[in-house]
């Protein structure tokens, strides 16, 4: 025990008071970072958040746009050190790695053998880790749901110490719980990955503008025997051309390329363009939104001329994923930071719905600077976001001044998606409040959720800025509940 207590303590020592900032650069969270190599330093930080009666919350590249990895005046335990691909079976497609191993590792060595994530975000720098624990989708996800369904097991550290390794057969509700739990019943140590086998690291890619939402949602009906699907929506756009935009369909190739099977490098060094685009990014921060609407115009535009009936054959990962300096830019572009709302409506319900959120946008003169949508499926998670449908992504630029219409009006349109049978995404929607998130994903999967963390984790040592606005609330209700019964 002593021995322990001494780890514990010169753990301490290592941890590091910081402050740490989210991806949309909304919220400074001070916290203690300790950086983990193993699972034994895992677990001395955690002895050692207990004695210091610290909460303690994993985090990996910091790619949430919320809060899920942020820890006010506790501690945060950085895994990105954990980084090793454990195992690898080239004949099944089948990975095991550390939580910290970034989704462009597994690329780099998935892809010499013709094998690719079946589900990933657009950014390669986002780790296992996280995208286990915030279930992200991708350009595929109506027909290869959410990262989680891809997940044959996980080694999970529970606040008791105890190691488990669940899946989807072996412990099927704590699995479906784990998966998109956002680290709040424990810390992923390991993951055991299937990857989907592909022709070549080659894709076809074709641009159809479309001229309004009404044939936005037709392309995307015509072209289901597509690979991934993804549609641009000019929010300055009102009127006859509301809801105009460019779909992108992309089919993987039949052509076999052995040079485009290795994970290409950029010509010009990244930390080169990182240096450029902050520069432009900051030299056009006074004409953002009159930019913006310009560039949107001479895209939709130019579709016109780009789309044809033949495709563009590409590289898959520059089609899958943005270059690292594409966000720095942005983030230079926005220096206030910028609020993303992102609503996964039913089918039935989604293009009235997203043409009243796009308009009541404009009347609030809050136009949305990048718009997304992709098409869904429900997954067999328990706090999945996922619907039968369609989300649409906004991306809003915050003006100090205008700070706090935006976010009145985002919540107005919450109450909207809710009343259409909508879910929201915990990595993304930053102004989700306990109440709203009850309405949006139902009491039964609050509950369910909350009686899984009594049960794994009873001292509520897993915390996160994220669990005390979406789900302390209710946890307190629960106990006053009880209590009365």
């Amino acid at each position: 025990m002593t021995d322990i207590i001494n780890r514990a303590y010169g753990t301490m020592l290592a941890w590091k008071q910081t402050s740490v900032v989210n991806w949309s650069m909304t919220e400074l969270s001070p916290c203690y970072v300790f950086q983990a190599r193993d699972i034994s330093e895992i677990k001395q930080a955690l002895t050692a958040a207990r004695m210091q009666g610290l909460s303690v919350i994993a985090h990996g590249a910091g790619h949430s746009y919320t809060d899920a990895a942020l820890n006010t005046n506790g501690v945060l335990i950085d895994v990105t050190g954990m980084r090793r691909i454990l195992a690898w079976n080239p004949e099944q497609g089948i990975m095991q790695v550390e939580p910290g191993v970034p989704l462009g590792e597994v690329v780099r060595v998935a892809l010499a053998d013709r094998w690719w994530p079946a589900v990933t975000p657009s950014t390669a720098d986002a780790t296992v880790g996280g995208c286990v624990a915030m279930n992200v989708n991708g350009k595929n996800a109506w027909k290869h749901g959410s990262f989680g369904e891809h997940v044959l097991s996980l080694t999970v550290l529970l606040a008791s110490g105890q190691l488990l390794t669940l899946s989807p057969t072996s412990d099927p509700e704590l699995f479906r719980a784990f998966v998109g739990s956002a680290g709040l019943l424990g810390i992923i140590t390991s993951v055991t990955l299937q990857l989907q086998r592909i022709p070549s690291a080659q894709v076809d890619a074709w641009i159809r503008p479309c001229a309004s939402l009404d044939e936005l949602f037709s392309i995307f009906e015509e072209e289901q025997a597509a690979d991934y699907l993804e549609a641009w929506v000019d929010g300055f756009a009102s009127g006859r051309d509301l809801g105009r935009g460019i779909v992108t369909v992309t089919k993987h190739s039949a052509v076999s390329d052995d040079a485009g099977s290795r994970f290409p490098g950029f010509r010009v060094p990244e930390q080169f363009m990182q240096g450029l685009t902050r520069y432009a990014g900051t030299l056009c921060r006074p004409a953002v939104e009159g930019g913006v609407r310009s560039a949107n115009s001479v895209a939709y535009w130019g579709s016109h001329w780009w789309g044809s009936k033949r495709p563009r054959q590409k590289s898959l990962v520059r089609s899958t994923y943005y270059a690292p300096a594409m966000f720095t830019g942005y983030r230079a572009l926005l220096p206030e930071g910028s609020e993303t709302f992102q609503a996964f409506v039913p089918s039935s319900r989604a293009a009235s719905l997203f043409k009243a959120i796009i308009r009541h946008s404009q009347e609030h003169n809050c136009i949305p600077l990048w718009c997304i949508i992709k098409r869904h499926r429900q997954d067999p998670f328990l706090l999945s976001y996922q619907v039968d449908g369609f989300s649409l992504e906004l991306n809003y630029r915050i003006i100090p001044r205008k700070a706090q219409v935006l976010r009145q009006m985002l919540q107005g349109l919450m109450e909207l998606v809710i009343a259409a049978g909508g879910r929201f995404y915990l990595a993304k929607d930053s102004l989700l409040t306990n109440t709203l998130y009850r309405r949006s994903i139902g009491d039964a999967a609050v509950e369910a959720f909350l009686s899984l963390k009594q049960q794994y984790d009873p001292e509520m040592l897993f915390q996160s800025n994220l669990f005390r606005r979406v789900f302390q609330p209710s946890l307190q209700q629960s106990e006053e509940h009880g209590a009365d019964v």
